[in-house]
């Protein structure tokens, strides 16, 4: 089973919403999304492709998280989806619903809920029926 090589320019031509993201950031954004997603050929993710496709979800999510996007959205330092704001005297409250703590922080973005979503099938367990002990 192979692992999976960045690919500057792929990563960018799937993601455009980080240009504002510098080439030297990517290689570490790849790095610590291997944190999270295993990249050797014990993965669960057998598939180099989906692999790919995942590692880079995470890589856009830690983007998203760390410089925000071309559009400035994401990089507030908050965590949470707004649940209220004022004008007078700002004032911003922050939720984060009904969300388990084990996937809050992939809530945080697009990308991450993209991810959570995308590996489901990898945090459920397996049955097989019969018994060994039989």
């Amino acid at each position: 089973m192979a692992i999976v090589a960045l690919d500057t320019d792929k990563f960018r031509a799937m993601f455009p919403e980080f240009s504002n993201v510098a080439d030297p950031a990517l290689p570490f954004l790849f790095d610590q999304s291997t944190d999270y997603l295993n990249n050797s050929e014990y993965s669960l993710v057998e598939d180099v492709v989906k692999r790919e496709r995942l590692l880079y979800l995470l890589m856009a999510h830690l983007a998203y998280m760390r410089y925000g996007d071309s559009d400035g959205n994401g990089k507030k330092g908050l965590a949470g989806r707004v649940s209220s704001a004022s004008e007078g005297s700002v004032s911003v409250s922050l939720d984060m619903g009904a969300v388990e703590f084990r996937y809050a922080w992939y809530t945080q973005s697009p990308y991450g809920m993209d991810f959570w979503q995308a590996t489901k099938v990898y945090r459920m367990a397996n049955y097989y029926p019969g018994s060994v002990y039989g």
